[in-house]
Formats: structure tokens, sequence, C-alpha cells
């Protein structure tokens, strides 16, 4: 069997319901499924990187588990982290910055978008 290439769209903020925990179980099964799966953060979707120190409600402390999954190629949009003044430092995962034009060429690699 040939593994898909998947790519999740992450672009509403953590506190929009389940929506949040819903695609993160998503990726993971995926992932699981042994599918080439990667992850693009946007709008506030960037805000899901953030530790905001309550365990209960923090999809961010979930994300950490990604590489476990053998989920490494995890992206931010570059306009999104600028526009809401964050770093890369400040989130919970070691990401890769991308531009529209990284967006475009990495949307278009992928078999599957999946989006949130």
């Amino acid at each position: 069997m040939n593994a898909k290439r998947i790519l999740f769209l992450v672009a509403h903020p953590p506190h929009r319901g389940a929506l949040a925990f819903e695609m993160l179980d998503a990726l993971l099964v995926a992932a699981v499924f042994e599918q080439k799966v990667s992850v693009l953060f946007s709008g506030d979707g960037v805000y899901q990187l953030l530790d905001t120190g309550q365990p209960y409600r923090d999809v961010a402390r979930s994300y950490r588990a990604l590489p476990a999954y053998d989920v490494n190629d995890i992206y931010v949009d570059k306009t999104a982290m600028r526009q809401r003044s964050l770093s890369v430092e400040a989130l919970v995962l070691p990401v890769r910055v991308l531009t529209r034009r990284g967006i475009r060429a990495l949307i278009a690699a992928q078999d599957v978008v999946v989006p949130d």
C-alpha cells in the first residue's frame, strides 16, 4: 500500500469547542495508519501551539505527541505569526515557518488536504 501525503490545515483557535481535539484525533489516526502526515497552522490556528497552562483545555500539550507518531512536518504561516506578534520560540513544538509561496507549494504537493 502506498502512503498518501495528507496535510491537515489548522486555522481555527483552540477554544472553538471540541474542533481542535477532533482535528488532532484525525491527524493521529492518519499517522497510525502509516500515512505521510503533515500539519500547517495558519490564521488563529497558530494559537493551538501555545501552552496556556490549563491542561484540561490545552490542545498544545497534546500536539507534543506528534513526533512520537512520526509527524515531523509541522508548519506555521509566517504571516499569521507576524500578525499575532508570536515567535516560534513561544510554540510547544519545533516548526518550519512558511511564506505564502511555500504554503502554496506545500498544498500542491499533497494527495489530500484536510481543513478544520
